[in-house]
């Protein structure tokens, strides 16, 4: 009966105004605002525009650029900061965004240098390759980016050169959010990213530049009401032990989705039980509950502040999951929001109270105060933004505008450039008997098991060039290329030189159909991979349809996989055939491949002495990237007497 009770009130008592009034600030909010712009006041790097993440120390991410950002535009509507020296903070700041390195070149790097403004890891040691992206922290930085334009329309085309630079399809794959992680054997793998509320803010700033993220926006997937101190909330039911990420309920991607793009029927019920759920922990313990993410000014550093993680309320986690209680706070930041969403309510006043003491007029906001008694010191970028970004909205309300209203948008919203990432293949199924030595489509995306499949743009081109030597026509020369549309559409064709060839001094070869290289899913193309005269057109009754599925790849660890594939070909010399095989790689980029496959007799019938079974066999070393070398080995039969052993030297690219 009392969470029924509970969550009936919640529609009444402490509702969140959505539409503040545009008045000017009171005095102790404007006290709050300069004393949060001192922080960024002390710690602005005037060579990039950056500020300082943490108090005298020169790394951010771009999240706190975001939060910075923020704070600039608050600082300059509250009047803190003239117009001309508004405009030389934001023009060098997006001037160092444009120019700045990115993450192979795709997204922004985890970390940056703030004096510089080049990669580093996260102890601020250079790293020229970089780290991986954030999607979170790509996602605040573009709502700050969109903010700036739709306020200050001087910037909109700044802004548009940085978002433009963005290569955004491994990002936004299938309508969810993905991060790149460097693992310890420097491969890169595209993971999912977000945990209920952090990931729905980061999708609703991506999804206002145009993108489709339907499914990251979604608050009922992955997702369970716990009920905590008769108050039902809502929680994440993806465990970390399976999904390696920890599963914290924290006060600030709420409350920064509601000052950026304020709420409607679905949020507001969700955001209004978070705040009702830490009231209720203060009436029933006297400790006043605002928890949030926050630096801590020892040693781990940084901690979660959670209403729920790891199976359990009011737990305080560091980012691997490991218990952090002792560092249990009100966090400055998640008080100022949530004051500021409901101030018609007590708990507001409550609120604001307890973390007065928690800051220096010349040096900026506190992140918190411990439960267990005194000041936590850290002093951040992102305390002090957010402070500076909720008196922002208390005058003008949701920062971002209305819904879809649009200031900046980039070309690529509705059709993905292609990735500085490609996709690395398995070894594909390569040339049919009598074979070429081009790439050939095929095999599984090199990732953790648990990474979604990556984006595609709707057009793009790659193949290879080698050199090499086959049994029937000896030396070779040549290159493949294949178009690809909409993804997995393929139109391929390549050509070789064999001038020692007894059977004409070039070849030619070509191929056209659907091939998706992930795992679990079909394919299906025609090929012809010769060999082709030019006086043989086409040669389309040379042509062979091919058809399969690819099963699901078996990996030891991380560097040991098994991909099995399964196909019928048709029609072909003494076909059609049933085809299965399978692909052991090693490390990535190593591989042995072997196969078999039956002829169904009677129904085309191949020269004399074709045999019912068939041997296919290859091994080498591989690397699909742009840019990459390949030394392979492959005979794909009918049998080893036909001269189609394959031996290719030579090195892909792609546009």
């Amino acid at each position: 009966m009392r969470v029924l009770v509970v969550t009936a009130l919640l529609a009444i008592v402490a509702p969140v105004r959505a539409n503040p009034p545009g008045d000017a600030l009171a005095p102790e909010d404007m006290d709050a605002a300069r004393t949060a712009w001192r922080y960024f006041e002390r710690n602005y790097q005037p060579t990039t525009g950056f500020v300082n993440s943490v108090e005298s120390y020169p790394s951010t991410s771009s999240w706190d650029l975001g939060s910075s950002l923020l704070a600039t535009i608050a600082a300059e509507h509250l009047g803190l900061v003239d117009r001309e020296s508004f405009d030389q903070r934001v023009t060098t700041m997006l001037r160092t965004l444009e120019t700045q390195p990115l993450f192979r070149g795709a997204l922004p790097n985890k970390a940056y240098d703030a004096a510089s403004g080049s990669m580093t890891d996260y102890a601020n040691q250079p790293a020229p390759a970089g780290i991986g992206w954030s999607a979170l922290d790509v996602g605040r930085l573009a709502s700050s980016l969109h903010v700036l334009a739709r306020l200050h329309p001087q910037h909109q085309a700044a802004v548009q050169r940085v978002l433009e630079r963005w290569h955004y399809c491994d990002l936004v794959d299938g309508g969810e959010l993905h991060g790149a992680i460097v693992q310890p054997s420097g491969d890169v793998a595209i993971v999912q990213e977000g945990r209920l509320g952090y990931e729905q803010y980061a999708a609703h700033a991506l999804e206002r530049l145009g993108f489709d993220l339907t499914l990251a926006r979604r608050y009922d997937r992955f997702s369970t009401d716990e009920t905590i101190l008769g108050v039902r909330v809502r929680r994440d039911t993806r465990d970390q032990q399976k999904f390696h990420a920890v599963d914290v309920l924290a006060t600030e991607p709420w409350v920064l989705d509601a000052l950026e793009f304020g709420v409607d029927d679905s949020t507001g019920p969700l955001l209004g039980a978070l705040f009702a759920v830490q009231k209720r922990r203060w009436e029933e313990t006297g400790v006043v509950t605002a928890a949030s993410e926050d630096h801590v000014d020892r040693a781990p550093w940084f901690v979660y502040g959670s209403i729920w993680a790891n199976g359990q309320p009011w737990r305080v986690v560091t980012p691997t999951g490991e218990d952090a209680a002792p560092f249990r706070a009100v966090s400055t930041k998640a008080a100022f929001a949530l004051a500021a969403l409901f101030p018609d309510d007590a708990y507001a006043k409550v609120l604001r109270a307890e973390i007065s003491s928690a800051s220096d007029p010349q040096r900026g906001w506190f992140a918190g105060i411990y439960d267990r008694g005194g000041v936590n010191r850290a002093l951040t970028a992102n305390t002090n933004g957010v402070v500076l970004e909720t008196l922002l909205w208390k005058a003008i309300g949701p920062l971002n505008g209305a819904p879809g209203e649009i200031a900046v948008r980039p070309s690529t919203a509705s059709s993905c450039r292609t990735s500085a990432i490609v996709a690395e293949r398995d070894p594909g199924p390569g040339p049919g008997a009598g074979g070429g030595l081009g790439a050939a489509p095929g095999g599984d995306v090199r990732a953790l098991s648990s990474s979604p499949r990556r984006s595609t743009p709707w057009l793009r081109l790659d193949g290879s060039f080698f050199g090499g030597y086959r049994g029937a026509d000896r030396g070779t020369l040549g290159g493949v290329a294949t178009l690809w549309m909409k993804g997995y559409s393929f139109v391929r064709i390549g050509g070789e030189s064999t001038p020692m060839s007894p059977y004409g001094s070039s070849r030619l070869l070509w191929g056209v159909g659907y091939d998706d290289w992930h795992d679990r899913t079909f394919f299906a193309h025609v090929d012809n991979w010769g060999p082709i005269r030019p006086q043989d057109g086409f040669a389309i009754r040379q042509a062979e349809a091919t058809a399969g599925y690819k099963l699901p790849r078996m990996c030891l660890g991380k560097s040991l996989c098994a991909a099995p594939i399964a196909s019928v070909v048709a029609p072909f010399a003494g076909g059609p055939y049933l085809h299965a095989r399978m692909t052991l790689t090693l490390a990535r980029v190593w591989f042995v491949m072997g196969g078999i496959g039956w002829t169904v007799p009677g129904v085309f019938e191949g020269p004399l002495g074709t045999p019912r079974w068939r041997v296919v066999y290859g091994l080498g070393r591989t690397d699909w990237r742009p840019g990459g070398l390949f030394v392979t080995y492959y005979d794909w039969g009918p049998d080893s007497h036909q001269g189609n052993g394959i031996l290719a030297v030579g090195v892909n690219w792609g546009f």
